[in-house]
């Protein structure tokens, strides 16, 4: 990543279909992470058997979501950025070659304030033709092999389950967020 305190991307695209300008339909977002976690919730089925052990049935039924937690500010912090759309917002511009949806030059990313979260929250819909992606860590290495090292990076389908905001006392310039996404697939993978 290009930031330590930029942990996830978060985009309506593939990293690879963000144009050199990017559009309020193709962009992403680079998020002030303190915490992200990813959970499973599987569902086996437990059958009760009268005077005997009760019968496991594990149709191998699976949940995950994403949690990611961070700060935002209250402003933009670039003045001078003039992107129809993302005025304001500062950037970062960041480059993976490898991988599910790499190129070959950087794409650049904008670190949203609260507002602008809020609105990618009220207003951006995960669909088949359109899907929400989320990457963490360097997703240009997911899988160990032999001879390549695993990062433990990923990028993932998501659709937005809940999204939070709060004002912590002496903390009036920034906001504390949180997202929960439900998952779809993990893409780097394939």
């Amino acid at each position: 990543m290009a930031a330590p305190e930029v942990a996830i991307l978060l985009r309506t695209c593939k990293h690879d279909e963000i144009p050199n300008t990017p559009t309020v339909t193709n962009f992403g977002y680079a998020l002030k992470c303190e915490n992200v976690s990813i959970s499973y919730a599987k569902t086996p089925i437990q059958v009760p058997i009268p005077q005997q052990a009760p019968q496991i049935i594990d149709l191998g039924i699976y949940r995950p979501s994403i949690s990611v937690s961070g700060v935002v500010d209250t402003t933009g912090g670039d003045v001078g950025e003039d992107t129809a759309g993302f005025e304001g917002m500062e950037s970062i511009t960041y480059l993976r070659t490898a991988g599910y949806g790499g190129h070959a030059s950087a794409r650049k990313y904008f670190v949203p304030y609260k507002n602008k979260l809020e609105d990618f929250a009220r207003k951006t819909l995960h669909s088949a033709g359109k899907p929400i992606e989320l990457e963490w860590g360097d997703a240009s290495q997911p899988i160990s092999s032999d001879s390549v090292n695993s990062t433990g990076g990923a990028i993932y389908f998501v659709a937005l389950q809940q999204f939070r905001v709060q004002v912590d006392a002496a903390k009036e310039d920034r906001y504390a967020f949180s997202l929960q996404f439900v998952v779809g697939d993990r893409k780097d993978a394939d």
